[in-house]
C-alpha cells in the first residue's frame, strides 16, 4: 500500500504539531508533543532533545508513532508528565520490538520506522545548550480513525490572534497596542518558521496594512 500523508492533510515542507507514543523495553508507555515535518510523502523529521524518555525509547526500539489529535486535555497530558494508560491503546506485538501504543481517541495515526538518527551538540540554541537528535523516519502505515482528521499547525493559530489584535488595536490604550504589536512579531516569527504559504501571504498582508496605518514594524 502506498503512503501519501497528503491524504489526512499533512503536506511536503509543513510542520504539525502531534504527539509521539512510545513503549519502554519493560512495557512502559510513554507520550510527548513535537512538531513533526513532512519530508516526503511517507517521511517525517523529528528534533528531539536529549535526556527524555522519547528519545530513550526511539534510540531503544527504532520505531514509534505519531498520534494526530486536537485533543487539549491529550496535549496538556502529554506536556506536563504523559498520557495515563487509560487514554492509550495497545497494537499486539508484530516484531522483536514487541507493542506499540497510540492515543484510542485519536483521529489519526502514523506508524514510523527509524531510517536515520544523527545528534550533535547545539551551543547558543534559542532553547538550551544541549545534545540534540535529528530523526528520518519512514511512515509504514497511516490508520485513519476520523475521516475528518485535520493535523494542527502553529501558523494558523498565530494568524488568527493576529487577527484579533488587528481587530482591536485602534481602540485601544498605548500600552495595549505596544503589547499587541509585541504579539503580533512574535506571530509573524511562528508563521514564518512553520506556516504554509497561504498563512505567510496572510501575515505579509496584515503586516503592510499596520505599517500602512503608521505602526513601526
Amino acid at each position: 500500500m502506498e503512503i501519501d500523508l497528503a491524504e489526512i492533510g499533512m503536506f511536503k515542507g509543513q510542520q504539525y504539531e502531534a504527539i509521539i507514543t512510545t513503549i519502554d523495553k519493560e512495557g512502559h508507555s510513554n507520550a510527548a508533543p513535537f512538531g513533526v515535518r513532512v519530508l516526503e510523502n511517507d517521511e517525517v523529521f523529528l528534533r528531539i532533545f536529549e535526556g527524555g524518555n522519547t528519545i530513550k525509547n526511539i534510540k531503544e526500539k527504532e520505531e514509534f508513532i505519531v498520534n494526530i489529535t486536537s485533543s487539549p486535555l491529550m496535549f496538556t497530558l502529554a506536556t506536563t508528565n504523559t498520557i495515563p494508560d487509560e487514554y492509550l491503546s495497545r497494537i499486539p506485538e508484530t516484531n522483536d520490538n514487541g507493542e506499540m501504543t497510540y492515543i484510542s481517541d485519536a483521529d489519526a495515526y502514523l506508524i514510523c520506522k527509524v531510517k536515520s538518527l544523527k545528534n550533535s551538540f547545539r551551543e547558543n540554541d534559542p532553547i538550551k545548550d544541549t545534545e540534540v537528535n535529528f530523526i528520518k523516519a519512514e511512515v509504514v502505515e497511516i490508520n485513519i480513525k476520523n475521516n475528518c482528521v485535520k493535523p494542527i499547525n502553529r501558523g494558523i493559530h498565530a494568524l488568527i490572534e493576529s487577527l484579533v489584535n488587528y481587530s482591536r488595536i485602534n481602540i485601544v490604550d498605548e500600552k495595549t497596542k505596544g503589547y499587541f504589536i509585541e504579539r503580533f512579531l512574535e506571530s509573524e516569527r511562528i508563521i514564518k518558521r512553520v506556516g504554509n504559504e497561504e498563512e505567510k501571504e496572510s501575515i505579509r498582508i496584515l503586516k503592510e496594512d499596520l505599517i500602512g496605518q503608521g505602526f513601526d514594524l
